[in-house]
C-alpha cells in the first residue's frame, strides 16, 4: 500500500515481518501518538531508511501491521465463483462472529484505536487506508450479499451497501463508544436481526 519501490534486491518477506511486529509492539506499549519510524526501527533492529523504502508513511506503516493481524484472524468472505460449502448467511455469520470477536480483543482494540487515529491525522492517508483496508472488506462483503440475492435467500430491494455498512460499523461503534452494552449477547442479537431482515419471506 502507497510503499515507494526502488530497483535492486527484492524484498525481504523475514525483514517486513519483523518491522510488523515491532510495529505492532510499538502501538501497543505506546499508543499511535509514541509510535515513530525511529522506535519500529530500533525495535526491528533495521535502519530506519528500510522501513522508508517498504512504506511511505506512520499511517501506512501502521495500516498494514493492522491488517495483516486482522487477516491471520479472521475468515474471509468468499467472493461468488470460488468453491462455497456454505450458504451466503452462514458465511456472513461466521465472518461477524469472528470479527467481533477480534477487535473485542484489548490488543486488537488498541490498534482499532490507532488505526482510527493515523485516519483522522491526514485527509490523504485516511483515504489510502480506507482504499487499502475497510473497503477491501466491505466490497467482500456486499459480494457475498448479492450471492445470497442470486439464490433467493435474502431480498432482492435489501440495501446491500449499507447492510455491510452496518455490519463493519456496529462493533466499531461499539469499541469506540465503550458504551456498558457493548457485549457478544448484543452483536449476536444485531446480526439476527439483520438477517431476519435481509431474509425472503418465503424462507
Amino acid at each position: 500500500m502507497d510503499e515507494v519501490r526502488r530497483p535492486g534486491r527484492p524484498r525481504d518477506a523475514a525483514r517486513d515481518e519483523a518491522i510488523l511486529d515491532a510495529t505492532r509492539e510499538v502501538l501497543l506499549r505506546d499508543g499511535y501518538a509514541g509510535l515513530s519510524m525511529e522506535k519500529v526501527a530500533a525495535t526491528a533492529r533495521v535502519g530506519k531508511p528500510t522501513i522508508y523504502r517498504r512504506w511511505s508513511s506512520k499511517a501506512t506503516l501502521v495500516g498494514d501491521a493492522v491488517l495483516h493481524s486482522f487477516l491471520t484472524a479472521v475468515p474471509g468472505i468468499r467472493l461468488p465463483g470460488q468453491h462455497i460449502t456454505d450458504g451466503p448467511a452462514q458465511q456472513l455469520t461466521a465472518w461477524f462472529r469472528a470479527y467481533a470477536e477480534w477487535v473485542g480483543d484489548p490488543r486488537h482494540a488498541a490498534m482499532i484505536l490507532a488505526l482510527t487515529a493515523a485516519a483522522a491525522e491526514s485527509p490523504h492517508d485516511a483515504e489510502s487506508l480506507y482504499r487499502h483496508h475497510t473497503r477491501a472488506q466491505h466490497e467482500a462483503l456486499v459480494s457475498c450479499l448479492r450471492a445470497g440475492v442470486t439464490s433467493g435467500e435474502f431480498r432482492a430491494d435489501a440495501d446491500l451497501e449499507a447492510v455491510a455498512d452496518a455490519l463493519i460499523g456496529s462493533v466499531l461503534y461499539q469499541l469506540l463508544t465503550r458504551t456498558s452494552s457493548a457485549s457478544p449477547h448484543r452483536t449476536e442479537h444485531l446480526l439476527d436481526v439483520l438477517l431476519a431482515g435481509l431474509r425472503t419471506t418465503d424462507r
